[in-house]
């Protein structure tokens, strides 16, 4: 290190901020990729960086901003915006923990990027396996049933264990606007699998939305889907089977 960099370090009044900085630069240095099915959508990334205590490090959403070459840039982007706003001492110290170990981890992963050999033009097989499926599932038929525990007398879904685009059919005279989709394990519906949000719309007769789910880490079994309209604060569920 140059004597006018140690100077620099010696001389800042915050060194932990000073490295965050440094950090943050790097990252921001580096080729920002483009988006993918799995990049949760940019509400997310605004509402984690305003609040990023209201959300667990073990949230999968959580876990791929740090190792996302796309998500990372956009989150400091909206970090930035919200600094602006001077947040109390003792928020800014979590949001600059929490950045810490963000950065770091991309930091990480960017040396790594930029160490591999170019992709060549045919993925191997792994790589084409991770490959998002289109599936659609059709709920017009099912009625709509409250609670997780609860069973409808119609054969269950059927979704392979793999990184899904889901074109959801809800259920006749179901209204539109945004929804949660939840897959859960368990008659209790208390362990979850997968978790995305989308927007339905009618189309004619139909109210339809689309969804990414992660499956890939699923067993095979049965499982419960649950959806939920925003506001309504009630869950309906349907039988799956996860192949």
């Amino acid at each position: 290190m140059r004597k006018n960099e140690v100077r620099k370090i010696k001389g800042n009044t915050n060194p932990e901020q000073w490295f965050v900085e440094q950090l943050r630069s790097y990252t921001q240095r580096q080729p920002r990729s483009e988006s993918t099915p799995e990049c949760p959508d940019e509400s997310f990334l605004r509402e984690y960086a305003a609040k990023p205590g209201s959300f667990s490090l073990s949230d999968s959403r959580v876990q791929h901003v740090t190792s996302c070459a796309h998500c990372l840039p956009a989150l400091l982007e909206f970090r930035s915006a919200v600094a602006v706003r001077r947040p109390s001492p003792a928020r800014l110290a979590a949001i600059a923990a929490l950045c810490a170990a963000c950065l770091i981890v991309g930091f990480v992963v960017a040396r790594y990027w930029n160490r591999q050999p170019p992709i060549a033009s045919n993925p191997p097989a792994a790589q084409q396996a991770s490959a998002v499926l289109d599936r659609t599932l059709d709920l017009t038929n099912y009625g709509t049933f409250r609670g997780a525990g609860e069973r409808p007398p119609k054969p269950p879904l059927n979704l392979p264990a793999a990184l899904l685009h889901v074109n959801l059919i809800l259920p006749r005279f179901s209204e539109a606007g945004p929804y949660t989709i939840i897959v859960v394990a368990g008659r209790e519906g208390t362990n979850r699998i997968a978790y995305a949000t989308g927007t339905a719309s009618i189309a004619g007769n139909q109210t339809k939305l689309t969804v990414t789910l992660d499956l890939r880490r699923a067993k095979p079994g049965n499982y419960v889907l649950l959806t939920e309209l925003s506001g309504q604060d009630d869950w309906y569920s349907y039988p799956l089977r996860i192949q």
